[in-house]
């Protein structure tokens, strides 16, 4: 069954192209502020291979270890080079859960990436079914139906560890009831390479 089989990360890099990748966002964000130092930031062209990378990716911000921002798309219709800057930005100065990043919390400031595998609709009945599929795994997770879409990474899994509260976390986050379900909903699940400045 689907759920025996490990999600196969999106894609295998170097630890020089991760860092390529996150020097790439952290440029982005220097750039955004016009002090002199910053507006000196120059960036290395990304390697070839990085170049012509096209994967759903996810700009995640953390700040002394809290959540500062993080927007994404799941579909890579625009290469890396030009996706993580839009994302990088729109996680510092867009995400309407934090207010905007200042320049002086920049230094400390942490920046993971994540690149997505390929989505894989499955099939459920019910919450209960797909409860029982996602058990034991750390799949990333995306609920979808009508105008309604919401996507949790499997680094969420840290902090929902139960399937139950999982699900019912991303319904609440895409505007669902935590006990709603419909058999309208649609499934996909999804892996990930992720990678971080704190970690690389």
């Amino acid at each position: 069954m689907w759920w025996a089989m490990p999600a196969l990360p999106a894609v295998n890099l170097t630890p020089g192209q991760k860092r390529q990748l996150l020097t790439l966002a952290r440029n982005t964000l220097a750039k955004a502020f016009n002090s002199q130092h910053h507006s000196k930031v120059t960036q290395a062209p990304l390697d070839d291979a990085l170049n012509r990378l096209k994967l759903g990716c996810f700009v995640t911000l953390t700040l002394e270890g809290e959540l500062k921002g993080c927007m994404g798309c799941i579909e890579g219709d625009r290469p890396l080079s030009e996706s993580i800057p839009t994302l990088a930005n729109s996680s510092a100065f867009s995400d309407r859960r934090f207010l905007p990043l200042v320049e002086s919390q920049l230094k400390a400031l942490c920046i993971e990436i994540s690149l997505l595998s390929e989505m894989k609709r499955i099939e459920v009945k019910n919450q209960t079914e797909l409860q029982a599929s996602l058990e034991g795994t750390s799949f990333g997770l995306v609920l979808k139906e009508d105008d309604k879409k919401a996507v949790f990474l499997p680094q969420v899994w840290q902090q929902l560890p139960e399937a139950k509260e999982f699900i019912e976390a991303l319904k609440a986050k895409g505007g669902w009831d935590r006990g709603y379900w419909s058999p309208n909903m649609q499934v996909e699940i999804f892996g990930v390479t992720h990678f971080s400045e704190e970690k690389l």
